[in-house]
């Protein structure tokens, strides 16, 4: 697979909170809101000619779903997401100053039996860099998983992801979470994979990955303006990777404080069609993030 594995690797991510979901729940009506703030310096830049110079980001995430409960086995999922990469560009280099995700959240989720949960989620919404004051950015990629819960200690995911304007438009994704101490914990959950160590009921820390990934579309000139005119109105599968040590504060029962610091490995802005792929790596990170259940 190419750069899109980012992709691959989002998909276990949506099914995590499954997990948190029980079939019982006395609610009519439950709430997630999760929020997220990366910063990453500037690093190395290859692909796009000599003396490129490097490319900083900010990165934030903000997710708000609501799920009323229909049955005892049946939530339905309704929010939206908004999600912007700011990136700091040398004028020359071919890379878009902003890529943005303005989206919809429509799903469900269904407990088969004891063990078994299902989750759908429609993410119908605008992918682009908002140059342009059109609809070609539109894009509704499509997740579906599956997640087996053999115990308290371990659940096992497994997912797929359809975007048929992602350069792989259908990517499969397993997933693993085990308790195998009474502190320990192995969360192959993607996109934050991590080896995590409960100090107490309230604090955790933990050495682990971050991902984040998307597909967009750039303006109409967005090509011409950077002197590579085949870049106009193209699609740019985007992915970046970082890894580093972090901590969790339960700051109350339903609201989690995030810190994380690190190396992020790669980020790369592939234009599949066009066969041109810019990559830039070797950067500090800091990442700072909320999540809230109601």
């Amino acid at each position: 697979m190419k750069s899109n594995i980012g992709l691959v690797l989002a998909i276990a991510g949506l099914l995590a909170p499954l997990t948190a979901v029980a079939a019982d729940n006395p609610m009519a009506i439950s709430e997630e809101l999760d929020a997220q703030y990366i910063y990453s310096g500037g690093g190395s830049t290859h692909g796009a000619g000599p003396h490129a110079g490097s490319i900083s980001e900010h990165s934030a995430d903000v997710k708000y779903v609501f799920s009323p409960q229909v049955t005892k086995d049946l939530l339905l999922r309704f929010g939206f997401e908004w999600q912007r990469f700011s990136f700091d560009v040398p004028g020359h280099i071919p890379v878009p100053d902003t890529l943005q995700q303005v989206s919809a959240v429509i799903g469900l989720d269904y407990q088969l039996g004891d063990q078994w949960l299902v989750r759908t989620e429609l993410e119908p919404g605008m992918y682009s860099d908002f140059e342009d004051s059109n609809f070609r950015g539109f894009n509704a990629p499509l997740v579906l998983g599956v997640a087996y819960l053999a115990n308290a200690d371990l659940q096992w995911f497994f997912g797929l992801r359809v975007d048929l304007r992602s350069h792989n438009p259908v990517l499969p994704s397993p997933g693993v979470r085990w308790k195998f101490a009474d502190e320990w914990t192995l969360n192959l959950v993607f996109p934050n994979p991590r080896l995590e160590y409960d100090v107490n009921d309230r604090f955790q820390v933990y050495l682990g990955a971050n991902v984040e990934s998307g597909t967009f579309v750039v303006g109409d000139r967005f090509g011409t303006d950077h002197g590579v005119p085949k870049l106009d109105h193209a699609t740019v599968d985007y992915m970046a990777v970082r890894v580093g040590p972090g901590c969790l504060w339960k700051v109350r029962p339903n609201l989690t404080m995030e810190a994380g610091a690190g190396f992020m490995l790669q980020r790369r802005f592939d234009f599949f069609d066009q066969d041109m792929t810019i990559r830039n790596h070797d950067a500090p990170y800091l990442q700072i993030a909320c999540h809230a259940r109601f």
